[in-house]
C-alpha cells in the first residue's frame, strides 16, 4: 500500500496553508499520532518558520483531544528532540515541525518514536490508516503567523550532558574557535548554547531568525559565505540546515567538506582506533566514485543504498556497522543516533582534531572527486523514466559520450515533484554536456 500523506523519504512535506498542512489536518493527525502511541505523553518542537508555532498547537490540540497529552520543547534541531525523546523518562514520541532544508514557505511533520528512530514505512502507513478513520473537523484558514524565539535551558542542558558522556570529552575543547552559519534555523540559538556550554568560541555569521529566514541564502546548502569566514578566521567553519541535522564543514584554508570527506575523516579515525565495525561504512548512490576507490584502497568496505538517511541506517544495523553517511551531509553514527545531527558531529570532528593536535586542513584525504554536477528538475509528475523512449535513446546517446569512464544517476525527490540527474565523468565539459541534455529533455517531456 503506498502512502497517501507521508512522503518517500522524510515525513511530511508540503507548501503552508496547502494540504496537509491545514489546521484542521494537523489536528486530525495529532489525533492519530496520539492513537498511535497509545495515548502516551508525547512531545512537539520546531525549527524557526514561524507557521511552527501553530502547527505545534494544533498538533497538541489532536493529541489531548484523543485522550494523550502533549509537551513543548519550543524550538530546538530535529536530533535534538531525537535525543531528548530517547533519554527522558515518560515520552513515548515526539513531533518535530520542519521542512529541513526547504525555505520558510514550506513546513512538515516528522514523527519518532519513544527511542529516538524515526517511523518506519510500515507504521508511517498505521498513522495514515488512523487518520483516514476520523471526519475532519471544520476547516479555517492558517492562524495570522507570529513568531517568538524560546529559551529552552533544560533542552540544551540535558543535550550537553549526553554528547559530553558519549564523546568522552568534557573540557578538552575548550577555547576552540570556530564559524557557525546555522542557515537562520533550529541551530541558531540551540547550537551555538550547545557549542559555548562546550567552552568554544564561536563566530556566528547567519542572520537572526524572523520566521521567514531559514535556509535563505546560508546554511548547508550555501556554505561558501561559511567557507570564507572560516578561512579569515583560520578555524573551522560548520554550516547547517534548517533543522540542523545535515553538516557541511570548511577547514581553515576554506576548502569545503560535504558529506563524503566528512564520512571519509571518521572512517579513517575509528579505522586507527580499531573502532570501525567490521571495516565498513555506508554510503548512498550519490556518493563520488572517487571516495568509494580512497575508502576501499585504505581497507574500507563500502556498501551502498538509495539516497535517505534512514536507509543508511537501516543498512548499517543489517551489516553491523556504524558509520554512513549521505553526500548532501546527512552522517549516521550509530553510537549516537540512527539519524544525522550537525551539532554532534561538529563536536566529534572537533574531538579528532584535538585528539591528532592538528588542523582540520592537515587531515584532507588526497583524492580528487571526479567532476560531477547536480540538476534538480522539476516536473509536473513522476513518469517512470523506463516507460519514456525518449528518455532510453537520451541515456543511451550520454553513456556513448561518456566512454565508460563515468555514471548517471537519477531519481525523483523524496518530498518535493523534482527529478535530481546526477553527473559524473571524466571532465567538467562532458559532465555538463551530457547533463544539459537530460535536464532539457525532461523539462521538455516532464516540465511543470
Amino acid at each position: 500500500m503506498d502512502k497517501r500523506i507521508f512522503g518517500a523519504t522524510d515525513g511530511i512535506r508540503g507548501k503552508v496553508g496547502e494540504a496537509p498542512l491545514r489546521p484542521n489536518i494537523i489536528k486530525a493527525l495529532g489525533k492519530a499520532i496520539s492513537k498511535y502511541f497509545d495515548n502516551g505523553r508525547l512531545v512537539v518542537g520546531r525549527d524557526t518558520r514561524e507557521s511552527g508555532e501553530w502547527m505545534c498547537d494544533y498538533a497538541a490540540m489532536g493529541i489531548k483531544e484523543q485522550g494523550g497529552s502533549a509537551g513543548d520543547l519550543g524550538i530546538l534541531p530535529t536530533p535534538a528532540m531525537q535525543k531528548i525523546v530517547e533519554e527522558r523518562e515518560g515520552i513515548v514520541g515526539g513531533i518535530m515541525m520542519t521542512a529541513s532544508h526547504n525555505p520558510a514557505t514550506d513546513n512538515g511533520l516528522k514523527v519518532f518514536l519513544g527511542n529516538g528512530d524515526k517511523l518506519s514505512d510500515e507504521q508511517e502507513l498505521k498513522v495514515e490508516e488512523y487518520y483516514f478513520e476520523q471526519e475532519l473537523g471544520e476547516d479555517i484558514a492558517p492562524p495570522s503567523e507570529g513568531y517568538e524565539v524560546e529559551d529552552n535551558p533544560a533542552a540544551v542542558r540535558d543535550y550537553v550532558a549526553i554528547a559530553t558522556e558519549t564523546l568522552d570529552a568534557a573540557g578538552e575543547l575548550a577555547d576552540t574557535e570556530i564559524v557557525l552559519d546555522a542557515a537562520s534555523g533550529a541551530g541558531h540559538d540551540y547550537s551555538r548554547a550547545v557549542f559555548e556550554e562546550f567552552g568554544l568560541q564561536v563566530n556566528q555569521i547567519d542572520p537572526l531568525p524572523t520566521g521567514k529566514n531559514i535556509n535563505d541564502g546560508y546554511g548547508a546548502l550555501y556554505p561558501d559565505k561559511m567557507a570564507a569566514a572560516a578561512k579569515e578566521h583560520g578555524c573551522v567553519g560548520v554550516a547547517m540546515d534548517g533543522d540542523a541535522d545535515r553538516i557541511v564543514i570548511a577547514d581553515e584554508e576554506g576548502r569545503i567538506w560535504d558529506g563524503d570527506r566528512i564520512v571519509t575523516l571518521i572512517a579513517e579515525y575509528l579505522f586507527e582506533n580499531d573502532a570501525l565495525p567490521a571495516n565498513t561504512v555506508v554510503l548512498t548512490e550519490y556518493s563520488n566514485l572517487a571516495t568509494v576507490q580512497y575508502l576501499t584502497d585504505a581497507g574500507i568496505t563500502v556498501e551502498k543504498v538509495v539516497n535517505g538517511d534512514r536507509y543508511v541506517a537501516q543498512k548499517c544495523e543489517e551489516l553491523g556497522a556504524i558509520l554512513g553517511g549521505e553526500f548532501s551531509g546527512h552522517i549516521i553514527y550509530l553510537p549516537w543516533l540512527k539519524s544525522s545531527d550537525a551539532t554532534f558531529m561538529t563536536l566529534f570532528i572537533l574531538k579528532i582534531m584535538r585528539e591528532k593536535g592538528c588542523r582540520l586542513a592537515d587531515l584532507w584525504a588526497k583524492y580528487d572527486f571526479l567532476p560531477s554536477k547536480q540538476w534538480a528538475v522539476t516536473v509536473r509528475e513522476k513518469k517512470p523514466l523506463e516507460d519514456m523512449p525518449e528518455w532510453i535513446g537520451a541515456m543511451a546517446a550520454a553513456e556513448n559520450r561518456m566512454d565508460g569512464n563515468g555514471r548517471i544517476f537519477t531519481r525523483y525527490s523524496g518530498t518535493e515533484n523534482k527529478l535530481r540527474i546526477l553527473v559524473e565523468g571524466k571532465s567538467m565539459e562532458i559532465v555538463e554536456e551530457v547533463g544539459e541534455a537530460l535536464k532539457e529533455l525532461v523539462e521538455r517531456e516532464l516540465g511543470a
